[in-house]
């Protein structure tokens, strides 16, 4: 068969559990397209077999398809580190490998199969997009199906690529994730996903060495109360999206043990552990000689924007973390390393990561017609949005290719002014989110400087969103809502070649305010991942009540002209089947196949799906309420607009008989 067309590598990350992702590049390493599968399907980290991302691919283009895990799961020679400071009391017998489904899902997929190592494709997710000359490599997750790693520590460099110097076996070895997950849990939010929550939890926290021993006493010795406490249902499932569940038995175990504690100790205890754990890693890793004046990061782990501030202070010149760390990353990683085999392959520094779909304007016309929506378009869209902004609007922006990885960089972002401490709490109302940490500013780069105090080496990194630094006095005085209890904040830096109208925006806004942050949070609604298309957008807009909406080509939207189309989209969204009532079903599908199951088993998953119904009616409650309020503006407007044509019709008959003639 004549190759010569077949260009393109696909890179595929698909465990059947989460963070199912499909990315293109060229063999020199050059990006035609990244993106989750969460973003089409609407289902936060689906990990689903990615049907919806394959569905455009030009398979003549394809010439190998690279796997981001290992073909079978296999035993190390030697599966003990030098580096990992924490072995297990008694080893792991319960390995991660991949059931039959996977195989069969892959054998559709019409070009040859290249499998990569998970860590290696982590590693090369962070390097190869660094622009570093060579720079030590450390990742660390939860592990992956067919690997015996879930961490280690590679040197890397342009001529040479990357290489092993230390791994970590799952078999032998502590996970700071799986402890990190297991908190979450404990502490009642949702393990895999609010890890986050926990982190900025533990800013509020204090030292309490009781609820320290046994957080260390979780991590090597009774990990496996904690570990068992969590199971993936619906693994490999196509229809019903695979589920992280927590088992509530051992959970109330867990529980029982630290009663005594506040959360925000128990969260600071983690916390504490985790970046000390890290930085033992480093620290082992100098005393053995192996030395770099750069860090590149990936894993999971590493979404922990704390623990990468403690790695620059460690004392490293130059830091770089991929800005999708997680697995999704590793479809990437995967892709590259199979290109670095290749002859001219010469990654470029990466300058963003908008790599997912875009949307014309037709799309964008299409979508607000179909909504019903009145809309302005704006000549100047900077000078009007830097304004509203000003002004103490929230607005939404929705343009250009969106983002790949965790974040939004400003094509799928909310902006607020950064200045009103309680812009927090309202955007957390309107949006149902529950955080601790403060929403992350956007700052144009030529006022870094002015702002944070500890970012050099780090600039490049901080483009997307991936570490924290220290404020300046200007900074917390100016911009509140943007940072942490601690002092510190996670900030996006915009160059006008790379993000013009952000850009262009946060100028204007400086030179009305002489401030030169904003409020940069993602758009998306709680428990939904960031909007994709226009219809999301609109979707996320008038669900969540944002003062506006601006789409490119100038499209501005107010939530002031659109309270009919509102009040639909509310009354459409107690109608239509909720995350939560999903979950409920799974829920009961998961009760009916553990039908021969223990009675505490089903009476655990009883207890489960009672509390999903109260979470679901507590949902059509908060949702009627939105109605309500929805549908009283709605009166008030009808109100006011009878009231002004009262008063114009006075007007007219005043002026018929020349009376402010005569009052001239």
């Amino acid at each position: 068969m004549d190759n010569s067309g077949k260009r393109l590598i696909l890179g595929l990350n698909y465990s059947g559990v989460h963070d199912s992702t499909v990315v293109m590049i060229t063999p020199k390493g050059e990006t035609v397209s990244a993106c989750a599968l969460e973003r089409l399907s609407r289902v936060k980290q689906d990990g689903r077999p990615p049907d919806a991302l394959l569905q455009a691919v030009d398979w003549d283009q394809i010439e190998t398809v690279a796997v981001s895990t290992d073909e079978r799961l296999w035993s190390p020679d030697n599966p003990f580190s030098k580096l990992h400071p924490r072995p297990l009391s008694k080893p792991r017998n319960n390995y991660l490998e991949h059931a039959q489904p996977f195989y069969d899902y892959l054998a559709r997929l019409p070009r040859p199969k290249r499998f990569v190592c998970h860590q290696l494709c982590h590693a090369a997710s962070a390097f190869w997009w660094s622009g570093f000359e060579e720079a030590l490599c450390l990742t660390y997750d939860g592990g992956m199906f067919n690997s015996p790693w879930f961490g280690g520590l590679y040197k890397a460099n342009r001529a040479g690529g990357i290489e092993p110097l230390d791994r970590f076996a799952a078999s032998h070895y502590a996970k700071i994730t799986s402890l990190y997950t297991i908190v979450t849990a404990l502490l009642g939010f949702t393990p895999n996903k609010h890890e986050g929550k926990v982190t900025g939890l533990a800013a509020y926290g204090s030292p309490n060495l009781r609820c320290r021993e046994l957080i260390e006493e979780l991590f090597t010795v009774n990990y496996r109360i904690g570990e068992e406490a969590l199971e993936w249902f619906q693994a490999y499932s196509t229809e019903t999206p695979p589920i992280f569940w927590v088992h509530q038995p051992q959970r109330r175990e867990l529980f029982a043990r630290f009663e005594q504690f506040r959360r925000e100790d128990i969260a600071y205890a983690v916390q504490a552990v985790a970046e000390e754990h890290i930085i033992e890693i480093l620290r082992r890793a100098g005393d053995l000689g192996w030395h770099s004046s750069a860090i590149c990061l990936a894993g999971g782990l590493f979404a922990n924007v704390k623990i990468n501030h403690r790695i620059k202070e460690h004392g490293f010149e130059r830091i770089f973390i991929a800005p999708p760390m997680t697995d999704d990353g590793t479809a990437m990683g995967a892709a590259l390393v199979v290109a670095s085999e290749r002859p001219g392959f010469s990654p470029e520094p990466i300058r963003h990561v908008f790599f997912g779909p875009a949307y014309g304007e037709t799309d964008i016309q299409h979508a607000l017609q179909k909504h019903g929506l009145r809309y302005s378009k704006v000549k100047e869209p900077a000078e009007r949005l830097a304004q509203l902004l000003r002004d103490g609007a929230v607005v939404g922006v929705y343009q250009g290719r969106m983002e790949y990885g965790p974040r939004a960089l400003g094509n799928r972002s909310l902006l607020s002014a950064a200045t009103d401490p309680h812009i927090n709490q309202d955007l957390n109302a309107r949006l149902r989110r529950n955080e601790f940490m403060p929403f992350a500013p956007i700052t144009r780069i030529e006022d870094a400087r002015s702002c944070y105090t500890d970012l050099a080496g780090a600039e490049h990194t901080a483009e997307f969103m991936t570490i924290t630094c220290r404020c300046t006095d200007e900074m917390r005085r100016e911009c509140p809502a943007v940072v942490h209890v601690d002092g510190t904040a996670r900030p996006q830096l915009v160059r006008a070649e790379i993000h013009p109208l952000i850009h262009a925006v946060l100028t204007a806004y400086k030179e009305k305010t002489g401030i030169a942050s904003l409020v940069n949070t993602s758009f998306n609604v709680h428990e939904e991942p960031i909007v994709c298309t226009p219809d999301d957008a609109i979707q996320g807009f008038l669900e969540s009540g944002l003062d506006f909406l601006y789409m490119e080509g100038g499209y501005l939207v107010s939530s002031a002209e659109n309270h009919e189309p509102a009040l639909r989209c509310l009354r459409r969204g107690i109608a239509l089947p909720s995350q939560k009532e999903r979950d409920l079903a799974t829920a009961a599908l998961v009760l009916n196949e553990r039908a021969n199951a223990p009675k505490e088993l089903i009476r655990e998953k009883e207890d489960e799906i009672r509390r999903l119904s109260a979470e679901l009616s507590d949902r059509e409650a908060a949702l009627e309420a939105a109605s309500e309020r929805a549908e009283s503006l709605d009166h008030e407007a009808k109100k006011r607009l009878k009231e002004m044509l009262e008063k114009e019709e006075i007007l007219q008959r005043l002026n018929k008989h020349r009376i402010f003639i005569r009052w001239r």
